[in-house]
């Protein structure tokens, strides 16, 4: 009578040490995403830094600190795990400043043709109005806008693509797939938006697999930060000057 064969944990789950890396990066999006709403949002500075709330550009002191903790979430703690993994080369490429002529023509069609209209659209809309632009300061004191705009660019949404359309979907579309990763920073993404006013999230559906697509035929990240961030900075700036 042969007895049943005694596994450890993690072997009767079907765990594969081959697959760490792969492991890390699925369990990045939770952890780094839950660190980042509950203790690094502009609201968690107004508590840390009281002081804040003293002067003017208080409530942009808050949104720049959430961006720059943004970006060590999202870009540099998964570059460390990547060159920890040496994983890293494909990432770097990604973030080169080489951009072929015929991409970067393509991008500022869809931002003419597509994200300007589609922004403007979102600004007439009032759960939009009621939650942009974040730091509220701005509707009174535009001259705050470049230092906001400028760190949300380079703080908010180079991370924030560095981290779906670049760590997420390259880092797993060579174990599960093109489109399973495609989907999966998809899900990762959207769940982020939770909170948000409805036309947001449910955008942030069809732009995520739409972003994820352009990142996968151009491999380069730039092309979708500048659609993306174009996208909430045109929505912000028709906020405030039609308020």
């Amino acid at each position: 009578m042969t007895r049943p064969e005694n596994k450890g944990i993690l072997q009767s789950i079907g765990y594969n040490r081959a697959d760490t890396y792969h492991y890390l990066l699925l369990l990045s999006a939770p952890v780094l995403l839950t660190v980042y709403r509950y203790f690094a949002e502009a609201q968690n500075f107004m508590v840390y830094f009281p002081g804040l709330h003293s002067t003017v550009q208080g409530d942009v002191y808050a949104y720049l600190l959430e961006y720059f903790s943004f970006f060590l979430l999202m870009l540099v703690v998964p570059l460390v795990i990547s060159v920890s993994f040496k994983k890293a080369a494909v990432l770097k490429s990604l973030l080169s400043l080489c951009v072929s002529w015929k991409n970067l023509l393509w991008a500022f069609l869809a931002v003419a043709v597509l994200v300007v209209p589609s922004a403007y659209h979102a600004s007439s809309l009032q759960s939009v109005v009621a939650e942009y632009p974040l730091p509220r300061v701005l509707l009174h004191n535009q001259h705050l806008m470049p230092v906001y705009f400028l760190g949300l660019f380079f703080l908010y949404y180079l991370p924030w693509e560095f981290f779906f359309r670049g760590f997420l979907l390259f880092g797993l579309k060579d174990r599960f797939g093109t489109t399973a990763a495609i989907l999966i920073q998809t899900i990762s993404s959207c769940l982020v938006h939770i909170g948000k006013p409805a036309p947001e999230i449910l955008g942030s559906i069809p732009f995520g697999i739409l972003f994820g697509i352009i990142a996968i035929r151009t491999k380069n990240l730039w092309i979708v930060v500048l659609i993306h961030a174009a996208l909430g900075i045109f929505t912000d700036i028709f906020v405030i000057y039609q308020g």
